[in-house]
């Protein structure tokens, strides 16, 4: 790779020589560029002779000039160093080498047609022992994978892969199952949980799973201020006490029919108790344990940057062992736009991907139970246009789900007007005279109103903008970060865009959202939606629970303050090859089972 380098700074050093042209020059001048010693420059042209590079003709004799004779172009030499820093796991390297402005669109696209062949399974043989791998690509870099505070769902789904919680959720049966937790019982209130732990499970680092773990674990959610994902949860933990080494009881201030399906997400996987151990400080613990995280799960973290993430199997895993060795996840920044290199034999597993129509028969389509929601809702808290319950009706018109639809264009996507039952309707066909005139009608006067998102949705807030200034709002985007977007910079704007996740987790989300939404409802609709809330933590039945989650789907929807843009079904798309398939709460293959058939 070095000796590659030294060719590429040779050529640089010297534009005007081209292929095949006789240069003199003297050694000297060619330690210079290369800035190493007369010996190893001589050492340096004698490698690349060999490898056929170039030709040179040394003579003997300090101060005469040697014949020097360019065989390769520079672009050859580039694709090459590309392709050996990919093999070193050096992506982002290996991406700044092809983004040289010099370098023809031709070998660009070739070196991208070669990554994608890149990826998928792999097989080989060591030491008499077989060794699968799969790699995958993101399209972004993973940030964090401490399971309190991940904000995608590829960081999400890892954490699958790296941690446990006490219990699991079985969406077929619709029941929480055993999990590092083999039994559990409740008071008759659902305000004390005691939960009995397997023995002898182990966490990667060698230690032995104990009931102090657990405490920790909920301890750390308890008093983080990080506005993270069911927050409302943690704050109602009121203590944990330990009964034996394999036994604890969580105590809550108040009852909580969801607090078991909440033990069962992954912002409840369970990190040991010296999780931030060697550090002089809980922050910098914090922030090394996000990048070298520390679980029971199926795949151990063993590296991590911005350009890849390798899981490799937990050999004692309690569960048993992963059929896969290794699972290798690189960061392609402009994966999005490579959709021309891609094949499907590239990768065997894609996820949210449109089974093309020519496709052969070993290729199997699974339609996952998860679906997403973007959707728009009103801050009421803000002075505005917005404060006025005809203007937002007018909103509402202006946001014709039909032509959203059209507006996308993509796969699997469809209109629906609730959460719970998330079925696909047919929205009305909006006249958009009507909408104007209903807009003049309403007492808006053309003031400035600000739709704010976070920077990954910006697609869809530019959608949405282009159908409400048709309609003749004057609507300006505000893009945050996520984090930023948490806190109260986004009650600085009128309209707020956002999505929710509709998994096994549901209610959860639901209830997660609502809470939030408090934060910039009128006091009436707020305390209403409260009622509502407090409610359904107390109802002991799935079907009374999803009648109160859509009395504030209602109540919000009369308030014309939630707005529903459009749902979208996820698709996972499998060679028949590979065996094993099943998804979990994120609608992710869980890449503990995944083999592949020789």
């Amino acid at each position: 790779m070095k000796l590659a380098s030294h060719y590429i700074r040779l050529r640089e050093k010297l534009p005007h020589v081209g292929e095949h042209q006789e240069q003199d020059i003297l050694l000297d001048d060619i330690a210079a560029i290369l800035d190493c010693t007369h010996r190893n420059a001589a050492m340096i042209l004698k490698k690349m002779n060999s490898e056929g590079w170039l030709q040179w003709l040394p003579k003997r004799g300090r101060g005469n000039r040697s014949s020097l004779l360019f065989l390769t172009p520079t672009e050859d030499i580039i694709l090459l160093l590309a392709k050996e820093l990919v093999e070193r796991k050096d992506l982002h390297g290996a991406l700044e080498q092809m983004n040289v402005s010099s370098i023809p669109d031709s070998l660009k696209d070739h070196f991208h047609s070669w990554l994608n062949g890149h990826f998928g399974y792999s097989s080989e043989v060591r030491d008499s022992k077989r060794f699968d791998t799969l790699r995958f690509p993101l399209t972004q870099p993973i940030q964090s994978l401490d399971p309190a505070f991940t904000n995608f769902s590829t960081e999400g789904h890892l954490v699958n892969q790296l941690f446990d919680s006490l219990v699991r959720y079985n969406r077929l049966t619709q029941t929480i199952e055993p999990h590092l937790a083999h039994a559990w019982e409740s008071s008759a209130d659902r305000s004390a949980w005691t939960f009995y732990l397997r023995k002898g499970v182990m966490f990667h680092h060698g230690k032995e799973l104990v009931a102090e773990d657990i405490r920790f674990t909920l301890e750390r959610l308890k008093q983080s201020e990080a506005r993270s994902l069911y927050r409302w949860v943690y704050r109602q933990i009121e203590r944990v006490d330990i009964i034996d080494p394999l036994t604890l009881t969580v105590y809550l201030t108040e009852p909580n029919e969801l607090f078991l399906q909440f033990m069962s997400t992954n912002r409840a996987s369970i990190i040991p108790k010296d999780a931030y151990a060697g550090f002089s400080t809980e922050k910098e613990g914090k922030e090394a344990f996000a990048r070298a995280p520390i679980g029971t799960g199926p795949f151990k973290l063993t590296y991590l940057d911005d350009s890849m993430c390798v899981l490799d199997a937990f050999p004692t895993y309690f569960q048993g062992r992963a059929h896969l060795d290794r699972v290798e996840l690189w960061h392609v920044p402009d994966m999005q736009q490579q959709d021309r290199y891609r094949t499907l034999e590239s990768f065997q597993i894609i996820h949210n991907y449109r089974l093309p129509d020519e496709a052969e028969s070993p290729w199997h389509q699974v339609q996952q139970q998860g679906t997403t929601c973007k959707f728009v809702t009103f801050n009421l808290l803000k002075q505005g246009p917005l404060k006025d319950p005809a203007i937002r009706e007018a909103v509402y018109a202006a946001l014709d789900q039909r032509k959203l639809l059209e507006l996308l264009d993509g796969d699997a996507l469809y209109a629906a007007d609730s959460f719970i039952r998330h079925t696909a309707i047919n929205p009305p066909e909006s006249d958009l005279a009507q909408v104007r005139s209903l807009i003049k009608q309403s007492g808006y006067a053309g003031e400035r109103i600000t739709l704010c998102t976070i920077t990954h949705y910006e697609r869809d807030a530019l959608l949405v903008q282009t159908l409400l200034r048709e309609a003749g709002l004057a609507v300006e985007l505000s893009l945050l970060p996520v984090e930023e977007f948490k806190g109260e910079r986004r009650l600085q704007a009128d309209m707020l865009l956002f999505s929710i996740m509709l998994d096994n987790d549901t209610e959860l989300r639901l209830i997660d959202l609502y809470k939030s939404m408090q934060h910039h409802l009128e006091p009436a609709c707020k305390a209403a939606v409260e009622q509502f809330i407090a409610a359904a933590l107390r109802e002991s039945h799935r079907e009374g629970r999803a009648g109160l989650l859509q009395s504030i789907e209602r109540r919000l929807r009369d308030d014309h303050v939630l707005q529903w843009l459009y749902f979208k079904r996820l698709k996972t798309i499998y060679h028949s090859s590979v065996k094993g398939i099943s998804l979990d709460s994120l609608d992710w293959v869980q890449f503990k089972n995944i083999w592949y058939k020789p």
